[in-house]
């Protein structure tokens, strides 16, 4: 695929970008559905002062309307998606690796094809989370379910009997890499 049609393609899969806080349109209102600061703060249950964090760092770009920030849902699309990566652990600098590539800024060929490598190796990393997850998420279900047993039956032993043999059970289920040295 040439670099013409990455930054085609990008342009057409990935959240619009809105205008930069340099291009301050003052006499323009906003659109009905677009939202401020406070919104986009109540929304994702964090600051207005984080927010302008992730703006400082060049990952979101809301235009602005006499001199207040304004959000559109394409806006609101692509902050969710820099929240969930920031949630799954990636560092800003990943965010900004992924950006980069859906906004179509990066287009040379081996740049191109050495981030594709590294995304397989994310994507692969994060398919053994979830595995991860979702066999702690039924250990963790099925402790609930001996602590409800307990607390119907009350033995004289105590739920806690049970603890050793469910950190067992956990371990074998971990990798290495989360088993504390």
């Amino acid at each position: 695929m040439s670099s013409t049609k990455v930054q085609k393609y990008a342009r057409e899969h990935a959240p619009k970008r809105t205008m930069s806080h340099s291009a301050n349109l003052r006499d323009e209102s906003p659109a009905k559905d677009d939202w401020g600061i406070a919104e986009m703060a109540a929304h994702f249950e964090i600051t207005p002062r984080a927010i302008r964090f992730y703006e400082d760092k060049g990952l979101i770009a809301p235009k602005r309307v006499r001199g207040s920030r304004v959000f559109s849902p394409a806006d609101r699309e692509r902050f969710d998606q820099i929240l969930r990566a920031k949630r799954l652990g990636f560092t800003l600098e990943d965010i900004r690796e992924v950006l980069e590539v859906t906004d179509g800024v990066v287009t040379e060929r081996t740049e191109l094809l050495r981030r594709k490598e590294n995304f397989k190796r994310v994507v692969k990393n994060l398919r053994r989370r979830r595995r991860d997850i979702e066999i702690v998420a039924k250990d963790l279900l099925g402790l609930c379910a001996v602590i409800e047993d307990y607390e119907k039956n009350e033995p004289e032993a105590g739920v806690f009997q049970f603890a050793g043999a469910y950190e067992a059970m956990f371990r074998k289920y971990l990798d290495e890499d989360f088993l504390p040295l």
